[in-house]
């Protein structure tokens, strides 16, 4: 009788099977049994494996806990300590962050509103602001702060890094705050929709708004350079080298900065007052009144390049977030739109 052999390479070992039935069972009980076997071995060796794995991080886990537990006293008096000795500049940068985010989630919310704002709250962000920056500058007279904002210096005897962020940090929430009483100003301003000289529309005030953002942005980099050569060239030491050294590679990085926000201030300036270029329609020449947005009678209807058409006023505050078609999302030849809607930026410009 013919016979065929099958190989079978498991854990390096061969095995012939016999297909012939009277002489290959105790062949396949082996095989199983050698199977069962690896299997298990190979489930053991896991289980194995996992246990030290996991023993390792239980040890790990401990050891953080016991180490946060003993240092955490030690810890709250160094914090407690630090609080005590800059509480008034702790407090005082709170302060500002809150009232700058608070003002800013009013403003924008206000300025959305168009004609229909609510002129309280923003009567309400425009005196907060304004006691901010009184009650900060006779809190700190003695340093005389107001100097940052003429490119000054303040009266600090020691510029080390503390004071370096400090008063990059303080100058910046200043000129914030400044904008947005500005931005404040604005929307207090009654809106007109007839363009004369004297109307402020609602697409002039969204350029007012991003002018007002870029200008403060280019400023404060410009603010930023004095309190860093103070730093640099403070306390070295006798160590000129090394000082002028570092000033030389600030003076790099900074004069490649500035022509960054200098680029970006100029084209701001081209794309703030850009006027829409769609075409106006006639509204005798419309087929339908009721403009998509407001869902009332057009008012001075344009057509974008997509042939749909809206509201100028309707459709500029939404081109003041995008630059797509309010309906088919239509990729408009306008330029970008940031700041346009009374936002005011919180990126903190510290170098």
């Amino acid at each position: 009788m013919n016979s065929r052999r099958l190989n079978n390479s498991m854990s390096n070992n061969e095995y012939r099977i016999d297909l012939n039935p009277e002489n290959n069972i105790e062949d396949i009980e082996t095989i199983q049994e050698d199977i069962i076997n690896q299997v298990q071995q190979t489930t053991r060796t896991n289980l194995t494996t996992n246990n030290i794995n996991n023993d390792h991080l239980h040890q790990l886990i401990h050891l953080l806990k016991d180490n946060l537990t003993s240092t955490f006293p030690f810890a709250l008096i160094i914090i407690l300590k630090a609080f005590y000795e800059h509480s008034a500049g702790i407090l005082m940068v709170i302060f500002f962050s809150g009232s700058i985010y608070h003002a800013n989630t009013v403003l924008v919310n206000q300025a959305g509103l168009k004609s229909s704002r609510h002129l309280c709250p923003v009567i309400r962000v425009i005196i907060i602001l304004t006691i901010s920056l009184i009650l900060f500058l006779y809190l700190f007279r003695e340093d005389k702060f107001y100097l940052c904002l003429i490119f000054a210096r303040p009266s600090y005897t020691n510029w080390n890094f503390w004071t370096l962020l400090w008063v990059v940090y303080s100058t910046f929430c200043i000129v914030k705050m400044i904008v947005m009483i500005l931005k404040g100003l604005l929307i207090l301003y009654p809106l007109s929709s007839e363009k004369g000289k004297l109307s402020l529309t609602y697409r002039k005030r969204g350029s007012y708004f991003s002018l007002l953002e870029y200008i403060s942005q280019f400023y404060i980099s410009l603010l930023t350079i004095r309190p860093w050569i103070h730093f640099i060239m403070d306390n070295n030491q006798g160590n000129i080298l090394f000082s002028s050294f570092i000033l030389f590679f600030y003076s790099t990085v900074k004069f490649y900065n500035f022509y960054k926000s200098f680029i970006k201030l100029r084209q701001s300036l081209n794309q703030s007052f850009q006027t829409l270029p769609f075409p106006s329609v006639a509204i005798n020449e419309l087929r339908d009144n009721h403009c998509p947005i407001c869902q009332s009678e057009y008012q001075d209807p344009i057509m974008l390049t997509c042939k749909h058409i809206f509201c100028e006023e309707c459709v500029s505050s939404w081109l003041d977030r995008n630059a797509t078609c309010p309906l088919c999302r239509c990729k408009l030849p306008i330029g970008e739109s940031n700041f346009r809607d009374g936002f005011t930026s919180g990126y903190l410009i510290w170098y």
